[in-house]
């Protein structure tokens, strides 16, 4: 009892100890601010209070200056202004920075493996466009401080172990050389040409002489990887085309058409010497490595450069579609390699002798065959120079019959859109029958194209047909060929 008694009256004295050193407080308080404002107005006349500057002091800093200016106290006591540039408010920015991101680095430093190096910055501190500190910020601080790897810290080694700073994280990208041995005047000539063709043969024969196991291991890195080769691993191909064995040919070939989907294996092959052995191995006597031949070619021809230099492979391919026993397959492959080829209209004159036969085979080839030989038409269609004798060739039979909306959707489109092209650049060159279409290789009157589409009893059918495919067929596409057919038949 006496102890609580003695804690109630300890509480007592210490409240009214702090409410009299609160008064205390207060009393100092009003006698030095009416003590500081009357040495304020005797000291301090032609200064009245509304000239007096207040300044904030930045955080984390203790200079007032690093945005206002220098501040300088002369004898009288009187505060002085000097405002900086902007130049230098700029280079003062940059400095602080400059030593904010050292300090930091430091503090990283002395906590991880000495092998670190130190955030890169310009030699000079001078703003400019192409030279200017980076100022980290404390996100930036913190990401540097939290990683545990040196992924962050790529490119910005020093040079040599020399200690020289790089201007920029960036990895340079050096241009790449190109790889071309003999100039392009050269090539053009048929004599410098073969010259080339003959230096790339001796050099991958000799290629497969000295090393052909060493090849075989390098053609098992490429088969099971879809990458971007190197030219010594294109030429490790093209040498293993030279061989004998026909299962390592049949496996080459393969593996050449399919690293020849990317862009950059297509110019590599062709720069290697690909396409000049791909060309002489469709005369291979052993139908397994010609087809193997023909689809490799088939990807290598989606490339301008590489077109240029497919002429001689355009007759060896016609040769399988005017073979009437060409296995299906084979078949299907070099409609497709042809296709490929005429998506420029750089050698579509090669292709006169075998209009006939791929109208033909739109009758009686199979529904593959059909589509892929549509293909090709539609890709000659668009060459108006092709077109007279597109129109002067002998027509399918059955071309009336497949405009129909029970006809397979591919087929029929392909159809409605070698018709539309046909008569609307037809419109176009106001193109006469009797004059106009090449004589040779002519079909009679009533056989050809032109007969069919524009026939006295046939012009009407094509229309009326064109004009049901673009109300109610369900393809939108099929639609807007029928109706540029529709419109370019009726004018």
């Amino acid at each position: 009892m006496a102890a609580s008694t003695g804690d109630k009256t300890v509480n007592k004295v210490a409240l009214c100890s702090a409410i009299f050193a609160g008064f205390a407080y207060v009393g100092y308080s009003v006698v030095r601010t009416a003590f500081c404002r009357k040495l304020g107005r005797r000291d301090g006349e032609g200064y009245p209070d509304e000239h007096r500057l207040y300044f904030r002091r930045l955080s984390q800093t203790t200079q007032t200056d690093v945005l206002l200016g220098n501040l300088d106290m002369t004898g009288s006591g009187k505060v002085l202004l000097r405002p900086l540039t902007v130049q230098e408010r700029i280079r003062e920015l940059n400095l602080r920075a400059r030593m904010f991101t050292d300090t930091m680095l430091a503090i990283q430093a002395s906590g991880s493996s000495p092998r670190h190096s130190p955030l890169p910055g310009p030699r000079s501190l001078q703003c400019s466009p192409w030279s200017s500190p980076r100022i980290l910020s404390p996100v930036d601080v913190r990401h540097f401080l939290a990683s545990r790897s040196t992924e962050n810290l790529s490119g910005l080694a020093s040079h040599g172990g020399h200690g020289e700073l790089v201007g920029s994280p960036m990895r340079r990208r050096w241009p790449r050389r190109s790889l071309r041995h003999s100039s392009q005047s050269k090539n053009r000539s048929p004599e410098g040409k073969r010259e080339s063709e003959e230096e790339a043969r001796k050099e991958a024969e000799k290629l497969l002489r000295d090393g052909e196991d060493e090849l075989r291991l390098r053609l098992e890195t490429l088969c099971n990887r879809d990458r971007v080769m190197t030219m010594h691993e294109a030429k490790s191909l093209v040498a293993l085309l030279h061989s004998n064995d026909e299962l390592l040919l049949e496996r080459t070939l393969t593996t050449i058409g399919n690293c020849g989907t990317f862009s950059a294996n297509q110019d590599i092959l062709r720069e290697a010497g690909c396409l000049f052995r791909l060309q002489n191995l469709l005369m291979y006597p052993k139908i397994k490595v010609q087809h193997a031949a023909i689809k490799a070619l088939g990807n290598l021809a989606l490339n301008q450069e590489n077109q240029k230099e497919l002429k001689d492979a355009i007759p060896l391919l016609l040769t399988c579609v005017n073979k009437e026993q060409t296995p299906e397959k084979m078949l299907l492959s070099a409609l497709l390699t042809l296709s490929n080829i005429a998506v420029l209209p750089d050698w579509h004159d090669e292709f006169y002798p075998v209009l006939h036969a791929l109208y033909n085979m739109v009758d009686s080839g199979s529904p593959q065959v059909k589509l892929q030989t549509l293909k090709l038409l539609v890709n000659l269609s668009t060459n108006e120079d092709m077109v007279p004798s597109l129109l002067a060739a002998e027509a399918p039979r059955r071309l009336i019959y497949l405009l129909d909306p029970s006809t397979n959707e591919d087929i029929l489109l392909r159809v409605v859109t070698l018709l539309a092209n046909l008569t609307n650049i037809a419109k176009e060159l106001q193109l006469d029958p009797t004059i106009d279409l090449p004589a040779e290789d002519k079909a009679a009157s009533p056989d050809t194209m032109y007969a069919a589409i524009y026939g006295v009893n046939t012009q009407e059918k094509m229309q009326s047909k064109a004009f049901v495919l673009m109300n109610q067929h369900r393809n939108e596409d099929v639609r807007f060929q029928a109706r540029k057919m529709y419109e370019a038949i009726k004018s």
